[in-house]
């Protein structure tokens, strides 16, 4: 103090502050609490105070609210994940490692699965995790990073499907049979029009600018104490390296200091709303344009194709894979608009209610239940995308199974390639009894005309020059008429 020309002008339980000898303005404060982790259990919560030069424990509860929410929420927000964690990665590798990934849309809901996997696993640290506590009640640093992350992945996902949505009616109009981009055209859409603009909103919460620039919204959920004992998780102390002479202190009151008064009413309201309009309502709207864009182009579609008549059967191949595009997309966003939309409209008029009116506590416990369902019906549809895919989606359901098969084949016999690349689990184990010991690999494959034919495929055929390819032999046998016809094609 003789050195720096400082007086003490603040001192309480938690810090000291320092001061100018002719001035009030604090220069320095210290904090006097260090977090006793030996100490602290479910129970209790015990700091090393510096100056008293004692563990003082207080009750848990105290220092960290109890968790509104039920076992029942954090228990199926557990259960969705699981299920989020290894659809979504399956979803990714069939996207990935199938000719699926040739296409603009399933390029974009690759995207979507990743960032799906994102948002699973920020919802489930929020109760799930080293404190045992809700993780933005634990400090008001993780409350605004949690926030800021569920919000800014949440606003990824929607917009993601619109940004889908949008480059699909941009294919339809300019009359793209195979709407094929790159993965470099992919991403910089993704990062340029979409990441970049809501990171720069989104980090308000984060950065306390914008909205946030003079209070904040997690200064809601702590009073001054909660913050003061929760800042002490910073400074973690070994109680072992101190001496023994330390005292052992267990507190049954709370000390009771001067709350700090928030503008709830303005803070609550006014970010449930934006945040509402950006990650709900905007989207629902253009989604809901583009599908109705995309509906129309697919009616005029088949119908120019009806109106043709005799070359219906050329053009109802070409038109059918961009019209099963189209179907993806749009049963995507109906689900987006069903599973999440409730959430939002709930949260909007709660937010209104409990910011300008007194609730009782009936009307909490019914509103805190009615949030969990509705949450847990958000996420839903974070977690079952790979369901969704598997029964909407024809291509993906095929390459699904054509990659289990695949695997299941070689899983069971490494030593013959073909023979199960293109046929049911059970005919490839069925067939195989079939195969010759001359090399020779036999296939079936029933014919919806009643006949059976056999693919016999020669390995060694010395009897053709070497520039002429030969195609398999095909036997085919008529059950009815009991012929049988031989066809051998050369090229």
């Amino acid at each position: 103090m003789s050195q720096n020309n400082l007086t003490l002008c603040r001192a309480n339980y938690f810090e000291t502050c320092w001061c100018h000898v002719n001035s009030s303005e604090l220069v320095k404060c210290s904090y006097l609490l260090r977090h006793a982790t030996s100490f602290s259990n479910s129970s209790y919560f015990c700091v090393y105070h510096t100056i008293r030069k004692a563990i003082e424990c207080f009750n848990s509860s105290y220092v960290f609210p109890n968790s509104p929410v039920s076992n029942f929420y954090i228990y199926m927000t557990l259960l969705l994940c699981i299920i989020g964690f290894i659809g979504n990665g399956i979803s990714i590798i069939i996207l990935l490692c199938s000719k699926l990934n040739r296409f603009n849309v399933y390029k974009n809901l690759t995207i979507f699965c990743f960032l799906n996997i994102l948002y699973l696993i920020s919802i489930l640290i929020r109760h799930i995790n080293i404190y045992q506590q809700d993780l933005r009640d634990t400090s008001t640093e993780l409350c605004r990073l949690h926030r800021f992350t569920v919000t800014f992945i949440g606003h990824l996902c929607s917009w993601q499907l619109v940004s889908t949505s949008i480059q699909r009616v941009h294919a339809l109009l300019s009359l793209k049979t195979h709407p094929t981009t790159s993965w470099i055209q992919t991403w910089s859409i993704f990062l340029i029009c979409i990441v970049i603009p809501l990171f720069i909103f989104d980090a308000q919460i984060l950065f306390n600018y914008g909205l946030f620039e003079k209070t904040h919204i997690c200064n809601q959920i702590l009073n001054n104490n909660t913050k003061q004992f929760q800042h002490a998780l910073k400074y973690p102390i070994n109680i072992t390296k101190l001496s023994n002479n330390i005292s052992l202190k267990y507190h049954t009151s709370w000390i009771q200091t001067r709350p700090i008064q928030v503008d709830k009413k303005n803070i609550c309201t006014l970010w449930n709303i934006v945040d509402t309009f950006l990650y709900a309502i905007l989207p629902f709207i253009m989604t809901l344009i583009c599908s109705l864009v995309i509906i129309i182009k697919v009616f005029q579609r088949r119908r120019s194709t009806r109106s043709f008549g005799g070359i219906h059967h050329i053009q109802k191949g070409s038109n059918s894979w961009p019209d099963h595009l189209s179907v993806i997309l749009i049963t995507i966003n109906i689900l987006f608009l069903i599973m999440t939309g409730p959430s939002n409209i709930c949260l909007i008029i709660q937010s209104i209610y409990k910011c300008t009116s007194t609730n009782s506590s009936s009307l909490i416990k019914i509103s805190l239940i009615l949030n969990e369902y509705l949450r847990l019906l958000q996420n839903s549809y974070h977690a079952l995308s790979f369901i969704f895919y598997c029964f909407i989606g024809n291509k993906f359901r095929n390459s699904a199974k054509s990659i289990c098969r695949t695997i299941y084949c070689k899983a069971i016999d490494f030593g013959i390639p073909d023979a199960c690349s293109q046929k049911p689990l059970i005919s490839c184990c069925i067939d195989r009894r079939y195969s010759s010991s001359t090399g020779q690999t036999t296939s079936s494959n029933s014919r919806p005309t009643g006949s059976r034919r056999l693919t016999i495929e020669q390995r060694t055929d010395n009897s053709l020059p070497l520039n002429v390819i030969t195609r398999p032999t095909y036997v085919t046998f008529n059950v009815r008429e009991k012929r049988i016809r031989y066809f051998i094609k050369s090229i």
